[in-house]
């Protein structure tokens, strides 16, 4: 893979002036602050500026205050961020926090509109630019030239994806609006019209773009455009827009043809592992500690030269766009601000290390205390015998982490997350009680703590103490083989192909140190979708499009840990309590989609509402 690290050297916005002046006026002079329209398509190099500013308007990650994880089980923002409209079911067209917010303005449908309007203006001018050149160059800048088209048309199928997930059916715009053109002539797509696009724009990307070996790192590639088809079709051929209830043709299918989609799903899926380009990354299975540190620095990784890794965008400390993720999901004790945590429902998801699920072994009693009730693990510390990625995904109590700031290293030598309060008891009376430092109520910054009693270990980076000035360079991964094989095996479940999807469920299984999944098919792809992608922006879309928001939306749970020392007999006990931390408990039905904003709906009043709104 090529490596040049000016690329993601975000660039700032080229300018493009249309004016058209006399000659002999001030105003006919060119200016010295911005390109020309007429020099930005005679210039290889200016038109790929224009390219990069696209880029990194296209794909952020989910490196910012909010993730969408906080909207799922996974997650509870501590902050908020207008979250709770969402979760508590008051989002309207007028209200549509958190979306339209800036936390989440890169999932916006003015916001990614405006990334379209840039995409169709490049496509629309960049097969001029071989002809501004002298003939013994025009096929090398050619060449050039179409390979930028065919980013260019990946990354608006990109943002199209992002929107009909969000939206369902769309305007469908292949040129740029111009002053002048009749936005009241404006129409949505159907649901199966805008699928149908997204598809096409995929392929002919994947015509035009080398793979990710010949491809500079950061840029988009032919993996990356089937990846998308895989990812759209899949979620179109879900129950969501497919199982024939529908509301209406802009929100799924009618009369569609189950077995087609999952078919053509399953294909585009295939499409991607027929590359042969890809693989799961080795994580040291069966070695388990081995597996937990390996999937953990996948994720803090500085490049994307793995195997595994599609597609994905690169940072660096000090320039173009920041990834704060240390800064804005570290703990508080650090004096950080997290911002998204694990809830207990996402802690309790995953399994023993054996692949039982948690619930086998420990249940919560009515008072909420944790009980051991397991006939293979005897130690009552919820924390033990844990899956691999549990350990590499979640900070939970007395995790080994990062070594303290000097006030506080004589108290905590080892850097442990610490979410423990510790009681003396003497004489029957209460003599001392000192709250963890990673509290809300501990020494330092109480308000950034976490309500749930966990923290986000997944990508951070252990040696960067996140401030403003002190960013992470760490990858954001959009795209990875994993995902690619989880598509492919929910496919052929669809197609009743249980035979096909078993081993593929396997192999991500047993690269994490796993055996073989026991039981219900549906329910170990589902489980592996759950654990495999936290805090990537894949489980918002998965219970959405499975229609299980009463699961999904479920009242967010945290831990509570009280460690007493009973001087009076000598006893430390402590206990691990389960608590509520967000009431959210709305799953009805209209917000399985977002809500048109009320002031596009202004604008183009022809436009349909989505169902429910």
């Amino acid at each position: 893979m090529k490596i040049n690290t000016s690329f993601i050297k975000i660039l700032l916005l080229v300018v493009v002036s249309l004016a058209a002046c006399n000659k002999d006026t001030i105003l006919d002079k060119t200016p010295q602050d911005q390109y020309s329209d007429a020099s930005m398509w005679m210039d290889i190099k200016l038109a790929d500026r224009f390219l990069l500013d696209v880029y990194n308007r296209s794909l952020r990650g989910a490196f910012g205050y909010l993730s969408l994880a906080s909207l799922t089980d996974e997650s509870h923002d501590t902050h908020g961020f207008g979250s709770e409209n969402y979760l508590q079911g008051n989002i309207t067209s007028s209200n549509t926090l958190p979306f339209g917010s800036w936390s989440l303005d890169h999932l916006t449908w003015k916001g990614l509109f405006g990334t379209i309007q840039q995409i169709n203006v490049f496509v629309e001018n960049i097969d001029r630019v071989p002809e501004a050149y002298s003939k013994d160059q025009q096929a090398t800048i050619a060449e050039q030239a179409t390979r930028m088209k065919g980013e260019a048309i990946f990354l608006r199928a990109f943002c199209y994806a992002q929107m009909a997930r969000n939206f369902g059916g769309l305007p469908l715009f292949t040129a740029p609006f111009k002053i002048g053109d009749d936005y009241l002539s404006i129409k949505r797509a159907t649901f199966k019209e805008t699928v149908d696009f997204i598809a096409a724009q995929c392929d002919e990307a994947a015509a035009l773009l080398e793979d990710k070996p010949d491809m500079e790192a950061g840029r988009t590639n032919k993996g990356a455009a089937l990846a998308l088809k895989s990812r759209m079709l899949l979620f179109a051929a879900s129950d969501l827009t497919a199982d024939g209830t529908a509301e209406s043709e802009y929100v799924g299918y009618k009369g569609a043809d189950r077995t087609a989609l999952w078919q053509a799903a399953k294909d585009a899926s295939k499409a991607v592992m027929d590359l042969h380009t890809y693989s799961l990354h080795d994580f040291g299975a069966p070695d388990k500690k081995a597996v937990a540190e390996n999937f953990f620095n996948f994720f803090k990784a500085k490049d994307l030269s793995s195997n595994e890794i599609i597609w994905g965008k690169l940072f660096l400390k000090d320039v173009g766009s920041r990834n704060q993720m240390n800064l804005i999901n570290g703990t508080n004790g650090f004096v950080m601000y997290g911002c998204n945590a694990p809830t207990a429902n996402l802690a309790d998801a995953f399994q023993m290390e054996d692949g039982s699920t948690f619930t086998d072994h420990f249940t919560v009693d009515n008072q909420g205390y944790y009980k051991n009730v397991s006939g293979k693990y005897t130690n009552n510390n919820i924390y033990y015998s844990r899956e691999p990625r549990f350990y590499a995904t979640i900070l939970y109590d007395s995790a080994v982490w990062q070594k303290r700031f000097p006030d506080l290293a004589q108290r905590d030598p080892l850097g442990i997350y610490d979410r423990r309060t510790r009681i003396i008891m003497q004489n029957g009376q209460e003599t001392s009680k000192i709250y963890g430092i990673d509290t809300r109520q501990g020494p330092v910054d109480g308000d950034d703590g976490t309500y749930t009693g966990y923290t986000f270990k997944k990508f951070l980076d252990d040696k960067v103490y996140g401030t403003e000035t002190n960013n992470n360079d760490n990858v954001w991964i959009e795209f990875r083989y994993a995902e690619v094989l989880l598509n492919y095996a929910e496919a052929c479940i669809g197609l009743n192909q249980a035979g096909e999807a078993t081993p593929h469920i396997n192999a991500v299984r047993n690269r994490a140190g796993l055996p073989n999944f026991q039981g219900d098919i549906t329910r170990a792809l589902r489980h592996e979708r759950q654990v495999e992608f936290v805090y990537e922006e894949v489980r918002w879309y998965d219970m959405r499009r499975w229609k299980i928001l009463d699961e999904g939306l479920a009242d967010a749970k945290g831990v509570d840990i009280v460690e007493i020392n009973n001087k009076d007999n000598g006893k430390i006990t402590t206990t691990w309590r389960q608590i509520q931390v967000q009431d959210r408990g709305s799953s009805q039905k209209r917000i399985y989609w977002l809500p048109l904003p009320i002031d596009e709906m202004n604008k183009a009043p022809q436009l349909v509402q989505n169902p429910g709104y």
